[in-house]
């Protein structure tokens, strides 16, 4: 099947603004702000803001930005501040800005009946088509001018789009991942995307997004087993449950339907709308090869598949020099080659294959590959090579050579180690001087790198340049423009990883920050509690349970999803040194 955008059908799912159509959900964004149905109750406006009497003109603007976060009827409830004639001419759809905060300042006294504002701020992205949040940093500033009608000050010239204070713009939406393919067909990728949260249900916008297909700057990391000449039907079941209707499928093999599957349970699934799923071909049930054709789908019909699968591996971790197995009851040496004291990175495969850089002082560097009982691989010798990076399946390694070669190795059923091409020159296009790439680390399932580049945190998306469903193959990849994910950071990021929910671990050298989660898209960035770090955080590592990091003293721990800043101020969020290696100085090394 074609792996080119499915189309939604406009008679299925309308694009449009809420009158008296009753809608499922609401999608930011500049050509299609509105996605909605016609079977889901209508989504409350109860406590947004709306103008009163006598209220001043800066809290009036600020409720103004309050409302513009709720987009219903191309957001007729912030028309509500403007003047009948502003309100006709505002034109809501040609962006939506997020700021970190809104700041007001009069441009002097009123003047007669007049009044103007001047808004600043520093916009952190915006939202596009489909809710998907782009990254992007830059100053914002222009002018509201106002005036009094009946007494009541109301907004008369404004600028086109809008704009939303950050905290407004997380009260108002929800992060939800829509689930597409990697090249291979073996793993799930999530592509985040925001939707309005008031609303009754948001199983037919959710099906209308991943119908959509994924954003622009993931198309072509990506494939979707569904076809671009399929329209779908989705609808709550009458017992429960719910039924997607594909009309216009193809034939398709079992593992078409297994992956097909795949992409519409678990993205019902992680939005909380439970099944069970039944799927229909042109209203024929498709089954799920465990069940009888008409019989419905389980989300563990899709286990094999499961984005949140985390590999039951204990940690590993890299101390003076040597790969060592750490348990409760210690630290033992994997031994082998691995046990040479001359390691100073590794990673290690699901297959239990270990790629480590080997050297000391000022030599060059070895990037070293193989099973620890056997004789490893020199796959290349360079001046500096950054930590290793396997993928999940253990397909692709990758490492950074010198600071700027981005370099990929496939194993040979030879056991060989195979170099493919890597097209980096969209480095070029961050126009920095003398860019310098000392961190490299690609996703679970291969589509995306996160890197650090002068101190600057960017994910990239890795693009198939064959064009074809396989991933990578000897045409190579392609590293797609480098979006910086969390310039609030500055410069001083020194280390990442992926968790296992899709979201980056950052280390810094910022002694009042010196741990952060960071959102793939760049729409979130939250601080760790520093508490018991001391910066910089050199390494950083994360397993389903447990975070880990090496500061400048020892290697740390804390519980999965605790040490948040603002979370009680309990032992949960504090880090803790890891009891194996009490005093050591180690480098933490997880499997993916």
């Amino acid at each position: 099947m074609s792996d080119r955008q499915i189309r939604t059908a406009g008679a299925l799912l309308t694009v449009a603004a809420l009158g008296s159509v009753v809608g499922c959900a609401t999608i930011p964004g500049s050509s299609s702000p509105e996605v909605i149905s016609s079977y889901a109750a209508s989504p409350s406006l109860d406590n947004v803001p709306v103008p009163l009497p006598g209220q001043a003109p800066d809290l009036l603007l600020r409720s103004f930005f309050s409302a513009s976060a709720h987009p219903l009827n191309n957001h007729q409830a912030a028309r509500e501040f403007l003047t009948s004639d502003a309100a006709d001419s505002w034109q809501d759809a040609t962006g939506t800005l997020i700021l970190s905060r809104i700041d007001l300042n009069a441009d002097g006294a009123a003047s007669g009946n007049g009044l103007s504002y001047t808004v600043r701020g520093t916009v952190t992205g915006s939202l596009g088509t489909g809710g998907a949040f782009q990254a992007g940093y830059r100053s914002y500033e222009d002018t509201i001018d106002m005036v009094l009608v009946d007494g009541d000050w109301r907004i008369d010239r404004l600028p086109s789009g809008v704009i939303m204070d950050r905290n407004d713009f997380t009260s108002a939406y929800q992060a939800r991942d829509i689930y597409f393919l990697d090249p291979t067909r073996r793993f799930l990728v999530p592509d985040r995307r925001w939707t309005y949260s008031r609303q009754e249900n948001v199983c037919s916008s959710l099906i209308s997004l991943l119908a959509a297909g994924p954003r622009d700057s993931l198309a072509d990391g990506v494939v979707s087993s569904l076809s671009s000449d399929v329209v779908v039907k989705a609808r709550d079941g009458e017992s429960g449950g719910f039924t997607v209707d594909l009309q216009g499928l193809s034939a398709m093999d079992a593992e078409g339907v297994r992956t097909l599957a795949a992409q519409i349970i678990w993205t019902l699934a992680d939005s909380d709308v439970r099944g069970p799923y039944r799927i229909l071909a042109d209203g024929v049930p498709v089954g799920s090869g465990q069940s009888e054709p008409g019989d419905t789908w389980s989300i563990d019909d899709a286990r094999d598949l499961d984005p949140h699968a985390v590999p039951d591996e204990p940690l590993r971790a890299l101390r003076d020099g040597a790969l060592v197995d750490v348990s409760d009851d210690g630290a033992s040496s994997v031994g082998g080659w691995t046990a040479s004291g001359e390691l100073e990175s590794a990673a290690y495969s699901s297959d239990g294959t270990v790629a480590a850089v080997s050297g000391h002082g000022d030599e060059p560097r070895s990037l070293l590959v193989g099973a620890p009982e056997g004789s490893p691989v020199t796959v290349i010798t360079s001046d500096q090579i950054s930590r290793p990076s396997w993928t999940a399946d253990g397909q692709w390694l990758y490492a950074v050579t010198d600071g700027e070669q981005v370099r990929r190795w496939s194993m040979t059923a030879s056991g060989r180690m195979s170099e493919a091409t890597v097209d980096f020159a969209m480095l070029n296009s961050l126009g920095l001087d003398n860019p310098t790439i000392s961190e490299f680390t690609v996703s679970r399932d291969g589509t995306r790198a996160a890197m650090i580049i002068n101190g600057r945190l960017f994910v990239s998306v890795l693009e198939n340049s064959s064009g074809s469903d396989e991933s990578q193959d000897s045409a190579g990849a392609r590293l797609g423009t480098p979006v910086p994910v969390a310039s609030n950071l500055g410069d001083t990021a020194v280390s990442v990883g992926w968790r296992p929910d899709g979201e980056l671990l950052v280390g810094t050298r910022a002694n009042d920050t010196p741990v952060w989660m960071v959102a793939v898209d760049g729409s979130m960035q939250n601080q760790l509690t520093s508490r018991n770090v001391t910066a910089p955080v050199v390494a950083v590592a994360s397993t389903g349970t447990t975070e880990y990091i090496l500061d400048g003293r020892a290697l740390l721990q804390i519980g999965y999803g605790a040490g948040e800043v603002g979370s009680t101020d309990t032992t949960s969020d504090l880090w803790r040194e890891v009891p194996a290696l009490q005093g050591a100085r180690a480098v933490p090394v997880t499997v993916r």
